[in-house]
């Protein structure tokens, strides 16, 4: 999973490349899972692949859940904006807010009234 990274931030395009893979898996999976969910549902014997056992009213309904599941996985994954590079100016940014509120956090904390019991 960590494989090259070392070598910076992997390319926006090869970010983008992948999490469309990844939605498009989600997507097969919970089509997959639908496809089952109702093949079980419309069985007489509760099983389209030939089983001799009812496997009741639960099974559809948590086959149809995980679709769900596996559909907004998908949908979270695409996001608003795509993916974000952290650029070198962009990270300065981040680094420069940190720095400015740690400052004030500093100087708010230094500002207050101390006591004799927080003294000693």
């Amino acid at each position: 999973m960590a494989g090259g990274s070392h070598r910076g931030p992997v390319a926006h395009g090869r970010q983008t490349r992948t999490i469309r893979l990844m939605q498009i898996l989600f997507v097969l999976i919970a089509v997959g899972l639908g496809v089952y969910a109702f093949a079980t549902f419309g069985s007489p014997e509760g099983d389209p692949i030939g089983g001799r056992h009812d496997p009741g009213n639960a099974q559809p309904i948590v086959l149809v859940v995980l679709a769900a599941g596996s559909l907004a996985a998908a949908g979270a994954l695409g996001g608003r904006a795509g993916v974000r590079i952290p650029t070198p100016a962009r990270l300065e940014e981040l680094v420069g807010r940190a720095e400015k509120a740690a400052v004030e956090r500093a100087e708010q904390i230094a500002a207050e009234p101390r006591s004799d019991e927080q003294i000693g």
